[in-house]
């Protein structure tokens, strides 16, 4: 039988994150973890998209689920506000069993820079998830020590789209920016080949904690926001193209509460409907040498942020 919500067991006592958490998968995401009775913290932007999120809640769901979802203002937008988001956390929690990487952009206008002055994409969707996860990983590695084996987990929304790259692959060296140059599509490519390498160097710097990246397939949500495609086509492709949320949540949803999942899965790609693929989806995500590569690049820029803050 397919996964499915039901498979999902009471996750009383369980402290999860959800970043993204007010719209599209997140929110689905946090729904069905908040209805099984994990504390939740919504991750997203501001005060505002966190009450428009809850009335959404609110009208699916019971005043109970609503009762187990707090806010956790976090903007990936800086390595500043990424890692200012997890600090807050830690002064909230003293545990944390699954951390979502849920949020992301796609499709940004060509040469956008982020404030740190990496190509946005790249900047939103790797370093900064990066960013916050590393000042999480304490917390997460402690939370470990005193739960069930395989119970805390790392999950980073990965995507087929990595395969929109180019045969090079992620321009860590040739491009300052990381790739503002290249086409919107291509960075969406870059930023995704790194959330898989990023998820492979979790799971073999921290073999306490499970760290997976599914990928939810087409979905529909407002992450094709910046794509300029009609609403019209729009309209036919989340018809005959794009599943529901409900389905697309699924996958991840999985990899974050499994009790089949086991350390030889550890840094997985998934894809739906809940399956572990070995095929990965850009040549580069096999290449674990790149890999650290990537890691001490996010290590170095993310350092070099904090002393010029200091």
């Amino acid at each position: 039988m397919p996964f499915s919500e039901s498979d999902i067991v009471d996750l009383t006592g369980k402290v999860v994150i959800v970043t993204g958490g007010n719209s599209g998968l997140g929110l689905q995401t946090v729904k069905v973890l908040a209805s099984k009775n994990a504390r939740v913290y919504l991750a997203c932007r501001s005060v505002e998209k966190f009450e428009q999120a809850i009335t959404e809640i609110e009208d699916a769901c019971s005043s109970s689920v609503v009762k187990n979802i707090s806010f956790l203002q976090l903007d990936l937008a800086s390595a500043a506000t990424a890692s200012a988001a997890a600090d807050e956390f830690n002064t909230k929690e003293d545990k944390l069993h699954i951390l979502y990487n849920n949020a992301g952009v796609m499709g940004t206008p060509k040469g956008k820079i982020s404030d740190d002055g990496y190509e946005y994409q790249f900047a939103v969707n790797t370093f900064a998830l990066f960013v916050f996860t590393y000042h999480l990983l304490p917390t997460l590695q402690s939370t470990a020590v005193s739960s069930s084996p395989r119970s805390v987990r790392i999950i980073n929304t990965a995507s087929s789209g990595a395969k929109q790259a180019g045969r090079e692959g992620i321009p860590l060296d040739s491009s300052p920016t990381v790739g503002a140059e290249y086409l919107p599509s291509q960075c969406y490519g870059h930023s995704k080949i790194g959330v898989v390498l990023l998820t492979r160097q979790f799971a073999k710097r921290y073999p306490s904690i499970l760290s997976f990246a599914p990928h939810p397939g087409p979905v529909q949500s407002n992450l094709t926001r910046e794509l300029g495609i009609p609403a019209w086509v729009m309209a036919i492709l989340n018809k005959i193209v794009f599943k529901p949320v409900e389905h697309g949540a699924l996958t991840q949803l999985f990899a974050g509460t499994s009790l089949t999942l086991t350390t030889k899965e550890n840094g997985a790609y998934l894809v739906p409907l809940a399956k572990v693929e070995p095929k990965l989806p850009h040549q580069q995500c096999y290449d674990d040498v790149f890999g650290e590569k990537l890691w001490d690049w996010c290590m170095t820029a993310m350092r070099k942020l904090e002393d010029n803050t200091r």
